[in-house]
Formats: C-alpha cells, sequence, structure tokens
C-alpha cells in the first residue's frame, strides 16, 4: 500500500466521517457504478472458478481490484436484498424483510428509507438506476423519489427481455419506464437498453462526480440471450448454454461500461462494483438448478450458504489493491457506508448497520462484523466466526428441513458445504446464536 497518495487514501477515509464543511470538493470525490446481476450463482464467473462459462470483462475487474470470498447478501430473494444495498440496513431494518409485489402502484421500500443516492445528491453527486427496481412504485417508493435523478427500467421483479412484460402470473402488464413515463421499444433486447443508458450517463456526467446503480434482468429468468451469444455455447447442455449465454450478456455490458470509462479517462476516479443479489435458483421457471452455487449448499430462497454467499468484486486503479482476495465476512448492506465515506459524507448515528468496508480493502484489516443474522420466510441465521447455525432451513428444492436438521449448526471452516450437523454437539454455541439472533431480530423490530 505504499504506492498510495494521502489524496487518494482520504477518498476512502476511515473513522469518523468528515462533517459536510470538510468534504473533498466534486474532482476529488470518486465516481461510483454499481453492477447487480440477479440470480446469479458463487461460481458462475471464470475469477471464482468457472470453467464453462466465460467472463473476460468481470474476471479482469477482479485482476485489477479484489474480489471476496465471503461476501453475503442480506437476503436470499430479490427485494431485500436490493434494499439493503441502497439503505445500508438489513431488509428488516430497510422495511422490505421479502419480496414487494410487481405490479403497477404497489407499495415497496418505505418513503421515509433514506438511500445511498439520496446521500450522495447534497454532496454534488449526479444519480442514476438502469434496470430493475423490485422496490415498489407507488408514490414514494419510485427510483425518482428515492434519489435518483434519472431511472431507465422496470418496476417488476422480471420481464421478458424482449417484449419487457411481466407475465409470470396475470394480469400481465408492459413495463419499461424512462423516469415516470412508460415508453416502447418492443423487439429491442433489454440488457442492451441498460448498457445504452448507463454509457450515455457516464457521457453526460464525465466531468463527475456520479453514481451510477446497474441492476440486470439476468440470469434471473426468462433466460433469453441473442442467437450471436447463444451459439457460442452451444457445447453445452441447452439449459445451462441459455445461463451461460444470459452472464455472457451481462459481462460484455460490464466491459462495455468499463471502456467508456477508460475512453473518458475516468478509471483511476471511478469505484467499480460487482455483486450478485444472492444465490441461483432451482426455479423450474429458471429452467432448473443451472446456476453453480459452487461448494455451498441450498440455492435461492435458503439461508444455507448457497442462497447467501454470493460473487463481489470492487476496482478502483491505483487505490483499490489488484489481484487480491479477501476472505474477511462482509455483506451487501456495507456498500452504503463505504461509499457515502468514499465520498467524504457523513450520516445520523445508527443510519446504518452496514459498516464501512474501507480498511479491509486497503489494508486488509479484520472484518467489522463480529457476527451477522438474517430472517426470511420463516428462517432464521447467524453467523459468527468459523460457525453457523441456521434455524428451519430449506433445502436445493426450497423445502424446510425437518426433525433434527430444523436446526443446524455447521463449522464451515470444515465443511463449507453445511452437510454435518453439529447442533447436539455444541449446545453452548446454538444457544449463544440464538441470543444473538433475538437481540438482533429485537433491534430491528422497532420504528424506523
Amino acid at each position: 500500500m505504499k504506492h498510495l497518495s494521502a489524496s487518494l487514501l482520504v477518498l476512502l477515509a476511515v473513522g469518523p466521517l468528515v462533517a459536510r464543511a470538510d468534504v473533498p470538493p466534486p474532482g476529488d470525490r470518486p465516481n461510483i457504478v454499481v453492477f447487480f446481476s440477479d440470480d446469479q450463482g458463487y461460481g458462475d464467473l471464470g475469477c471464482y472458478g468457472s470453467k464453462d462459462l466465460r467472463t473476460p470483462n468481470i474476471d479482469r475487474m477482479a485482476a485489477e481490484g479484489l474480489r471476496f470470498k465471503s461476501w453475503y447478501s442480506a437476503a436470499p430473494v430479490c427485494s431485500p436484498s436490493r434494499a439493503a444495498l441502497l439503505t445500508g440496513r438489513s431488509p428488516q431494518g430497510a422495511g422490505v424483510p421479502g419480496n414487494v409485489s410487481s405490479y403497477p402502484g404497489k407499495p415497496g421500500m418505505p418513503p421515509e428509507q433514506i438511500t445511498i443516492a439520496e446521500r450522495l445528491k447534497p454532496l454534488g453527486y449526479a444519480t442514476a438506476a438502469v434496470g430493475k427496481w423490485h422496490l415498489g412504485s407507488a408514490p414514494g417508493a419510485a427510483p425518482n423519489d428515492q434519489g435518483f435523478g434519472r431511472f431507465f427500467g422496470f418496476f417488476a421483479g422480471c420481464v421478458d427481455n424482449f417484449s419487457h412484460t411481466f407475465y409470470w402470473d396475470a394480469p400481465h402488464f408492459h413495463d419499461l419506464r424512462r423516469d415516470d413515463r412508460e415508453v416502447y421499444e418492443d423487439g429491442t433486447y433489454l440488457a442492451d437498453i441498460v448498457t445504452r443508458e448507463a454509457l450515455r450517463f457516464v457521457d453526460e456526467n464525465r466531468d463527475g462526480p456520479f453514481f451510477l446503480y446497474v441492476a440486470y434482468n439476468l440470469p434471473h429468468y426468462p433466460l433469453q440471450a441473442p442467437q450471436r451469444i447463444l451459439k457460442k455455447f452451444a457445447h453445452l447442455p441447452p439449459s445451462r448454454a441459455k445461463y451461460a449465454a444470459t452472464l455472457a450478456v451481462v459481462d460484455e455490458s460490464v466491459g462495455d461500461v468499463l471502456a467508456r470509462l477508460d475512453e473518458h479517462k475516468l478509471a483511476d476516479r471511478t469505484l467499480v462494483v460487482f455483486l450478485s443479489d444472492h444465490g441461483a435458483t432451482a426455479e423450474a421457471r429458471g429452467d432448473g438448478p443451472v446456476g453453480d452455487n459452487g461448494p455451498f449448499r441450498g440455492r435461492k430462497f435458503s439461508l444455507f450458504e448457497g442462497g447467501l454467499r454470493v460473487p463481489s468484486i470492487i476496482r478502483r486503479p491505483g487505490v483499490v489493491p489488484a489481484g487480491q482476495v479477501r476472505d474477511q465476512v462482509a455483506c451487501t448492506f456495507d456498500l452504503a457506508p463505504t461509499f457515502l465515506a468514499a465520498a467524504g459524507g457523513s450520516a445520523e448515528p445508527g443510519a446504518f448497520e452496514g459498516k464501512a468496508l474501507t480498511e479491509v480493502i486497503l489494508r486488509d484489516a479484520p472484518s467489522p462484523h463480529a457476527s451477522l443474522a438474517w430472517s426470511s420466510a420463516g428462517q432464521d441465521a447467524v453467523r459468527e466466526g468459523r460457525w453457523k447455525l441456521v434455524r428451519n432451513g430449506r433445502d436445493d428444492q426450497n423445502r424446510p428441513l425437518s426433525g433434527p436438521d430444523a436446526l443446524f449448526l455447521a463449522d464451515l471452516e470444515a465443511d463449507p458445504g453445511e452437510t454435518k450437523n453439529l447442533a447436539a454437539d455444541h449446545p453452548e454455541i446454538v444457544e449463544r446464536f440464538t441470543k444473538i439472533h433475538a437481540d438482533w431480530a429485537k433491534s430491528v423490530a422497532g420504528p424506523r
């Protein structure tokens, strides 16, 4: 880290956040870009060990930055994970404990929640969200109401990638919007629209600083990709080929945005993050278990590792160490406080449940979390150190475990796949973790 200058270090400052009067001038605040994939497995990138997928641009991000091995989603489903990313709070603390309705005009994340976009705007940041929202569309819940100066995308949990129609439940509806206006681009592939709008935002705000949130509809079902990409994976089984093609689309999009940052000479002024919202699904409408959750048990919807452990990569040339790996426990709700620290901003006491990861990123410091806790659809979990307790966990087919395994304690260092239940052997750990979870649940249950 000796190559980092004092001026660069202050852009990812640690310790007490500076007051508004002391924030760096606009030219010294980093741009921030977040790429958020959807239903992507832990093992589905080349840099995370995939042998059959092609993700050269995301792999380059990891080579030029660092990747986390023990990064957790705040939830094993879509809406809560997005609320956690944007607010820096657990899903329960953000008021989004489960998926919100996809239908127009339905409530979602409570309007009183403060997003990272709302915190960055007063610091001079231009803000945009492109792609999937899935946090409600009632007044106060839409992206433009939650701090984003620009939005182009869809409100639902997923849409057809060519017609931009939600058709998984009746009534079906078209869902593509520019800010508060419905727009039609029938036949245009959705990821191409997302990429186009992301590039346009970078072009128009290249003088910075800006915050760009790019949330893909992929590799979430429907597994659709252009033929020019699908044919590259013709050697794979059909469902895996479709999945591989959707991630290749994401990789191309990431590469296009990174290239535009290079073109404008913004790479070293931009903090870029890539991560998945949670683990890969086994749903039949997603072609079954075609995503690779690595060595981990469980899938989307589950609080076992396969539902929660996700790839996460952070890059900023000249600031974030290149080619390194972090095994510290971190969580998606850590991003908002990390971004605010990078921008030199401050937040009211208790604003975040997440922790700024600056020291972990820059100097390989220990995790700021003594423990992490989750609740989702009747399941509870706690991780502390090498141990993880899951209560009422769900198997790979989203079925609740029963009998003794309904209370499952695993030693993740010895058994990362959570195959051996040690709860009966360590009742003292079960008791302590049960109290940790109860205390956490009480702390996030009060009014916000």
